[in-house]
C-alpha cells in the first residue's frame, strides 16, 4: 500500500518543499526527465544493509526501470481456465508473429510462483503497450475482460499477500484497507473456489477502507466478482467497531464479539517499493516519511489482533522496503501481546517466489542526516526536545528478543530478484486468547467441552495471565484498556494527514503527522479492544425485504424462484417508499448486518438480481439483472432457462435483435412459453454440444450464461457492452469496437439500432438497458 502527499502541506503542491515561489507558475518535467535517484534514500538503506554492497548497484539500477506489464486471470475457476487458455493459444501465437520496429516481442508468460498459471507478466510496459498499434488487439482484450471482471490488471507482488492467507469456504474475512481492491478480489475467489457456481460458501468477506471515496472504487471492483458475500464498509481499520453477537431473545452479549477466521492488513506506507511505477517517489522521499506511519500502522495490527479469533492467520503487508514501516511494528506488536502472537514459517509456501528473510537490526535516521542504532544516542536539546519525533518503538528490540520473536520469518522481496516492485509480508498466527473476555470465553468453552457442571468465574482467571491489561484503564470502557506501547499513547489519533486522490496507483495513506508524534498535550487514550466509533453514514441504508413484500411476492412469484434459494437475504435501498433494484446477499451476510446495525458504516453489499424495468404493460415490473444471472440459475424454472447450439448462440451475437423466426425451431418453440416482455436466460453448454459441426472460437469449458429480453417478435441481449465484447470475441473471433457492439451505435444519448421502442428495450450508453435504469 503506497500514499500520496496532501496538496499544500508537507512535500507537496506549494508546499514548504515543493521548491517553487508563491505567485510563480509550478514546472513540470516530462516523465523521461525526471530524476530517478535520491541521495538520502541511497545512504538510508546501504545503512540499513537490505542487500550486501555488492548487490545494492543491481537493486539500485532494477527500481529505476520501469515496470513490466502485470495482470491475473480472475472469477469462477472453470472461466478462469478458459480465458488462460485463450491467452496461450490466441494471444502468445499472435505476439510471437508480431514485431515492433523490426525487434521481435517476447510473449506474455505465467509467473512461476502464481498458482495454476493464472498470473502473468509481459514485459512490455503499461503505456508503451496502450500506444502500441501492433499490440492494439491484445491491448484491447485486456481492457475489454479487465471491464468485465475476467482479468485483473495488478503489480506481481500485490498479489502475494492473499495467498499466504489460506482462505477457505467457510472463514469469515476482514480486509481492514481494502481500496482499490485487487488484492480483495483474491479474497473473494478464494472463498468461492471450492464451491460450485451459484451456490453460497458459509463464509463472508469485508472489504474496509478509510476513504469513503475509495470505498466506493471498491464497489466498482466488487460488482465485477458477483459475490453475495461481500460486505464494502468505510471505516478507519484501527476504529473498526465490535459487533456484539445476541443471546437466544436478541439481547447485545457486550462481552461477545464476533471474531474472523483471517484478517487481510496492507496497511498505508511510504511506498517507496513502487519506484519502478510511481517515478515521483524519488524526489519526493524523506526518512522520517516513516515515522508519521508508523503509529497508524501500529494500530491497525493491533486493532486486527483482538478482530482475531484465536487459531486464526493475519497477513501484514506493505510497498515499502523501510524496516521502521515492517518489522519495527511486527516486533514491537508481537512484544506488546507477549505470545499471543507468532509469525508462520510460510518457507514452504510459494517455493518459486525469491524471498529474503526480515531484518533483525535497523538504523533510524534523524534530519540532519545521523544514523542511529539506539534511541539513547539521538541528541537532546536545551528544551529537552531533540527527540520528540522520534519514538523507541522506532527501534529494533534485543538480538536475544528479535531472534526469539523469529523476526527472520517476514519476507522481503525485492524488484531484481524477479523483475517485480518491492514488498514486505509478514503471517501471523493467534495462538492465544488476548483479552480478559477472550480468556473468559476460552476458559468457557474448555469447561464445557470436558462436561463440567459449573461455569468458570471470572475470578477463574489469574490476574497473571492478564499481563496484556492497564490497570489504570479508561473508565466506562467495555473492557479493561490493554496495555499500550508507551510512545503510540502519545500519538495523535487524528494527526493523520490526507493523501493525495491523484496518486496513480496508491492506497490511501492516512499519515500521523511526524511534527505532532510525541506531543504531550492530552489526548484520549488509543484502546485498541474497544476503540472509539465513526458516526453513521448519511445515505439511504440497506433494508432487508421480507418475502411477504407485495414487490418482491410478485417477482418470486412471477418468475418461479425455487425455495433452493434463501429468502433471507433479499434486500435494497429504500427512497420515498420505493425500490430500483433488490440485491441478494448470503446467509451469513444478513446475520452479520442485522448484529451490527447501525455500527457498520455499509457502503455496499451483495450481487444485484433485480431491476425494474419501465416497459409498459410488462407482466412483471422486474427483469433479471446481467450479474445476477449465476447466482439465479440453479433456481430459475424450466421455463425461463433456454438451452441453445451454438447456431443460436451466433445469432444472438450477430444480429441486433433477431426475430424468434430466424432462430432454430426447437429454440423458437421454447421460447413461445415465455410471455412477451420478460427476461430470460440463454444458456450455451460447450459439454453437451462437444459434437456439433460448429463450435466456437476459443475453446470453451464453462457454461455460457446470457440474460435476454424477450419482445414480442424477436429476442435481444441484455449484457454491459464490456461483457458483450468479450462474449464476441470468445465466441466468434472478431475483435469489437466497444462503441459499436454488435450494430449497436453508442453515443450519450440513446441507439437508434432498435425495432420499436414498445418491442423490446435499447441499449443505453453504458451498455446495459435504458429502461431498467
Amino acid at each position: 500500500m503506497g500514499r500520496g502527499g496532501k496538496r499544500g502541506g508537507r512535500g507537496g503542491r506549494g508546499g514548504k518543499n515543493s521548491g517553487h515561489v508563491s505567485g510563480e507558475r509550478q514546472s513540470y518535467k516530462r516523465f523521461e526527465d525526471l530524476r530517478r535517484d535520491n541521495d538520502n534514500f541511497r545512504k538510508y538503506y546501504m545503512a540499513q544493509k537490505i542487500v550486501s554492497d555488492e548487490e545494492f548497484p543491481e537493486l539500485m539500477e532494477s527500481m529505476r526501470s520501469v515496470l513490466p506489464t502485470n495482470f491475473r486471470i480472475t472469477g469462477s475457476r472453470q472461466q478462469a481456465i478458459d480465458i488462460r487458455e485463450q491467452i496461450i493459444n490466441e494471444f502468445v501465437p499472435y505476439i510471437k508473429e508480431t514485431s515492433i520496429e523490426g525487434a521481435e516481442i517476447e510473449p506474455p508468460h505465467p509467473l512461476e510462483w502464481y498458482p495454476n498459471n493464472f498470473g502473468w507478466q509481459f514485459m512490455i510496459p503499461r503505456v508503451a503497450l496502450k500506444k502500441s498499434k501492433e499490440l492494439s488487439k491484445f491491448h484491447s482484450f485486456l481492457v475489454t475482460e479487465t471491464e468485465v471482471g475476467n482479468i485483473s490488471r495488478q503489480e506481481a507482488v500485490s498479489m502475494v499477500p492473499p495467498l499466504f492467507l489460506d482462505v477457505q469456504p467457510s472463514h469469515y474475512v476482514l480486509d481492514m484497507c481494502a481500496a482499490p481492491g485487487s488484492k480483495t478480489a483474491q479474497l473473494i475467489e478464494a472463498l468461492h473456489s471450492d464451491v460450485e457456481v451459484g451456490k453460497t460458501p458459509e463464509g463472508l468477506v469485508i472489504a474496509n477502507d478509510a476513504d469513503y471515496k475509495r470505498a466506493c472504487m471498491l464497489v466498482h471492483q466488487m460488482n465485477r466478482l458477483n459475490s453475495p458475500n461481500i460486505i464494502v464498509t468505510n471505516h478507519s481499520g484501527e476504529r473498526f467497531p465490535n459487533i456484539y453477537r445476541q443471546d437466544a431473545q436478541g439481547k447485545r452479549l457486550s462481552r461477545d464479539i464476533v471474531q474472523f477466521d483471517r484478517i487481510l492488513c496492507d496497511v498505508p506506507c511510504s511506498g517507496d517499493g513502487t519506484t519502478r511505477k510511481n517515478v515521483r517517489v524519488w524526489e519526493k522521499w524523506r526518512p522520517d516519511d516513516a515515522y508519521g506511519l508508523n503509529p497508524i500502522q501500529s494500530k491497525i495490527l493491533q486493532r486486527a489482533a483482538y478482530l482475531l479469533k484465536t487459531g486464526g492467520r493475519m497477513v501484514y503487508s506493505t510497498c515499502s522496503l523501510n524496516p521502521i514501516e515492517n518489522e519495527a511494528v511486527v516486533a514491537h506488536v508481537l512484544d506488546h501481546f507477549e505470545g499471543a502472537l507468532r509469525l508462520v514459517d510460510v518457507s514452504d509456501q510459494l517455493p518459486a517466489l525469491k524471498r529474503r528473510p526480515g531484518l533483525a537490526t535497523w538504523k533510524v535516521m534523524t534530519r540532519d542526516g545521523t544514523l542511529h542504532d539506539e534511541y539513547e544516542s539521538i541528541p537532546v536539546d536545551e528544551a529537552g526536545n531533540g527527540r520528540r519525533k522520534y519514538m523507541e518503538k522506532f527501534f529494533p528490540l534485543s538480538s536475544e528478543r528479535m531472534q526469539e520473536l523469529n523476526i527472520d520469518r517476514c519476507m522481503r522481496i525485492y524488484s531484481h530478484m524477479q523483475n517485480t516492485g518491492g514488498f514486505f509480508v509478514a503471517v501471523l498466527e493467534k495462538v492465544a486468547p488476548i483479552s480478559v473476555d477472550e480468556k473468559r470465553k476460552a476458559a468457557a468453552e474448555e469447561a464445557a467441552a470436558e462436561e463440567a457442571t459449573f461455569a468458570v468465574p471470572v475470578e477463574a482467571i489469574k490476574s497473571d495471565d492478564v499481563t496484556a491489561m492497564d490497570t489504570d484503564c479508561a473508565e466506562g470502557a467495555a473492557n479493561p484498556a490493554p496495555k499500550r506501547l508507551a510512545d503510540e499513547a502519545e500519538a495523535s489519533d487524528s494527526g493523520a494527514a490526507e493523501a493525495d486522490s491523484d496518486a496513480a496507483d496508491t492506497k490511501r495513506a492516512k499519515i500521523d503527522s511526524a511534527e505532532k508524534v510525541g506531543d504531550r498535550a492530552e489526548r484520549q487514550p488509543y484502546l485498541p479492544d474497544n476503540p472509539r466509533e465513526d458516526p453513521a453514514l448519511v445515505e439511504n441504508p440497506f433494508v432487508f425485504l421480507e418475502p411477504s413484500h407485495s414487490d418482491l411476492k410478485s417477482i418470486l412469484e412471477y418468475y418461479g424462484i425455487k425455495d433452493s434459494m434463501s429468502r433471507n437475504g433479499f434486500l435494497s435501498r429504500i427512497e420515498n417508499g420505493a425500490f430500483r433494484s433488490v440485491y441478494h446477499v448470503s446467509d451469513s451476510v444478513r446475520e452479520l448486518m442485522e448484529l451490527a446495525g447501525q455500527r457498520l458504516r455499509v457502503v455496499n453489499t451483495g450481487i444485484r438480481v433485480f431491476s425494474r424495468n419501465s416497459v409498459k404493460d410488462a407482466p412483471c415490473s422486474f427483469r433479471l439483472v446481467c450479474e445476477g444471472v449465476p447466482q439465479l440459475l440453479p433456481h430459475l424454472p424450466d421455463r425461463y432457462v433456454i438451452d441453445v447450439s451454438f447456431r443460436d448462440l451466433k445469432t444472438l451475437l450477430d444480429e441486433v435483435n433477431p426475430l424468434l423466426t430466424a432462430l432454430s425451431d426447437e429454440c423458437h418453440e421454447r421460447l413461445k412459453s415465455v410471455p412477451a416482455s420478460s427476461s430470460v436466460v440463454v444458456v450455451y453448454d460447450p459439454a453437451k454440444h462437444e459434437n456439433d459441426e460448429e463450435k466456437p472460437f476459443t475453446r470453451m469449458t464453462a457454461q455460457l450464461m446470457v440474460p435476454c429480453w424477450r419482445g414480442q417478435v424477436s429476442l435481444s441481449v441484455h449484457m454491459d457492452k464490456n461483457q458483450l465484447c468479450s462474449l464476441i470475441h470468445r465466441v466468434l473471433g472478431r475483435s469489437v469496437d466497444r462503441n459499436t457492439v454488435g450494430g449497436y451505435k453508442l453515443d450519450n444519448n440513446k441507439t437508434a439500432a432498435t425495432r420499436s421502442a414498445a418491442e423490446t428495450p435499447v441499449l443505453a450508453a453504458n451498455g446495459d438497458i435504458s429502461d431498467a435504469e
